[in-house]
């Protein structure tokens, strides 16, 4: 698992010949994706009251830059594995990315 932490995507996927815009906005959209596996994955952990908790502080905070400090404190809080399974899903998506990059080759 940790091979594939070491490896760099934007190499990996032809990311390093776009244009920095470009590339910053297909690495926005990468981390988009990466943060939505890590919150579902937050949510089947947490058992109802929490996962209410939870959907609240993200009303709260909707819109509100300084809001990721609140998601952040309150996931740590009740998924003590948060990193764990952040490194899980980076894997699961440069793995899944990578087999999709080599059945086109």
């Amino acid at each position: 698992m940790h091979d594939i932490l070491k490896r760099d995507i934007t190499k990996e996927l032809g990311l390093d010949s776009l244009p920095e815009e470009e590339r910053q906005k297909v690495l926005e959209r990468i981390g988009k994706l990466i943060y939505e596996s890590v919150m579902i994955r937050v949510v089947e952990v947490l058992d109802e009251e929490d996962q209410d908790a939870f959907a609240s502080i993200l009303e709260e905070v909707d819109g509100d830059p300084a809001g990721g400090d609140k998601i952040l404190k309150f996931i740590k809080s009740k998924v003590p594995n948060i990193e764990e399974i952040v490194e899980e899903e980076v894997v699961r998506f440069k793995q899944e990315s990578l087999d999709v990059m080599e059945g086109l080759e």
